[in-house]
Parts: C-alpha cells; structure tokens; sequence
C-alpha cells in the first residue's frame, strides 16, 4: 500500500493544465491564431497544387479514354447497322434477359429510357 500512496502523492504533485497549449507555454492567443492562419494557408495550397496538377489532368485523361472507348463502340454500331440493312440484329432469346415479372411498367413494356436505336423492343416481345 505504501507504494500506492506514494504514487498518488506524486501525481498530485505535479501540476494540471487544462490543454497542451497552456502546458507547453503557449498562452498568447495571438500566436496560436497566426500559427491556425498559417497553417490554414499551407494546407490551402497544399490541396491547391493537387487539384490543379493531379486531379484535372486525371479528369483530362480518364475523358479521352472514355471518347477512344465510345468512338470505338459507336464504329461497331455502325458496322453492325452496315453489315443487317440498317437493324440490329435479334440478341439472342435467352430466358434470364428482359425478365418482366413484376408486371408492365406504367409507361408501356419498355423501360423509360428507351431508346430504339440500342434497345431491343419490348412492345414486340409482349405481343409474342
């Protein structure tokens, strides 16, 4: 017991802070309000350079990529319109493809984007 007691006796000894500031000497508002605004302007810059140098070539390049991929599938469209007289050809009728088992939509059999120039036609499909 007697070390234990001395233990407590020795942490009241020393002195309490309310915060490491205070206890590292740094008292003077005016300081710790120019060392916020000073690191306030580093990180600024910091995420300034990252956003001008890395994420808008980054941007840049992902949408060239993105054009090569579309250009490449819009050259395929168009062979494939070639190759059928100006129609898609039928995908295959596979049973897992274009489940309607919730019932029809509210706007018809397809889906509300449709677009006929890419989409398979529902419409055709209900009426079999």
């Amino acid at each position: 017991m007697s070390m234990l007691a001395a233990r407590r006796a020795a942490l009241r000894a020393v002195p309490r802070t309310r915060n490491f500031a205070a206890a590292a000497g740094k008292s003077n508002y005016r300081q710790e309000m120019e060392a916020t605004v000073h690191h306030a302007a580093e990180t600024t810059e910091l995420w300034r350079k990252i956003s001008f140098y890395v994420c808008i070539p980054a941007i840049a390049v992902c949408a060239l990529w993105v054009r090569n991929v579309e250009a490449e599938h819009g050259a395929h469209q168009a062979h494939l319109l070639e190759e059928n007289g100006g129609v898609l050809p039928e995908p295959p009728a596979y049973e897992y493809l274009n489940r309607r088992t919730g019932g029809p939509f509210p706007w018809g059999a397809n889906t509300l984007f449709f677009n006929p120039k890419v989409n398979k036609d529902m419409s055709k499909v209900a009426e079999e």
